[in-house]
């Protein structure tokens, strides 16, 4: 009997080990963390575009144009537009993955605008999603490199200062998922503002 409840117990030890050390690697090799030029642990991803800060930050502002760029999201329909404009702080919009909208989608609120630099909105009332957190944020930051390029900088990182160790956990996992998806939401970004810049836009500037 002793003997049992030895090796019941180092089976316990040794599965403690093994977690520990699965979590270990998790978070170390997690996209979400401390990153050069910030004070805090967010996810980061960004892509330099061939278009003036203004029209990045414009085109990204209407969410008409999610449904063109990204891969995850179906359509974006904003939810207050007769009382604040799309974009604007204090616009809410809900993301639908699918579209019918019964699957997958989430409300967010415009929280912080700084024309043509930064857009932060808040994300909640997450609906069928399988592991959900509170107080996310996500940053769309523009810095104008000359006239005619933009890095865009996508980030997704937690309000509050001191998230708990379960919620940093939640999206030190969930940032695997969401890597890929921002790195291909900004090549389609990239390229349909480039080529209606570069077709468009720019051709009437010089007329």
């Amino acid at each position: 009997m002793e003997k049992q409840f030895k090796k019941w117990i180092q089976r316990i030890g040794w599965g403690i080990v093994l977690v520990s050390i699965g979590l270990g690697g998790m978070i170390s090799a997690s996209p979400y963390g401390q990153q050069e030029g910030f004070s805090y642990k967010l996810l980061t991803q960004s892509v330099i575009i061939n278009a003036p800060s203004k029209h990045v930050f414009d085109y990204l502002g209407n969410s008409e144009h999610a449904k063109d760029w990204s891969v995850f999201v179906n359509h974006i329909t904003p939810l207050n537009e007769m009382e604040i404009e799309d974009g604007k702080v204090g616009s809410i919009r809900r993301c639908f993955t699918q579209a019918d909208e019964n699957e997958m989608y989430w409300d967010e609120v415009t929280t912080e605008v700084v024309p043509n630099k930064k857009r932060q909105l808040l994300i909640y009332n997450y609906h069928k999603f399988p592991m959900v957190t509170t107080d996310l944020v996500t940053e769309q930051l523009y810095e104008k490199i000359n006239k005619e390029q933009t890095q865009l900088t996508f980030t997704v990182f937690y309000k509050t200062a001191t998230p708990s160790y379960i919620q940093e956990l939640k999206l030190y996992w969930v940032a695997y998922q969401i890597q890929p998806i921002f790195e291909k939401n900004m090549e389609n970004i990239k390229s349909l503002i480039e080529q209606k810049y570069l077709n468009h836009d720019r051709h009437f500037s010089q007329h």
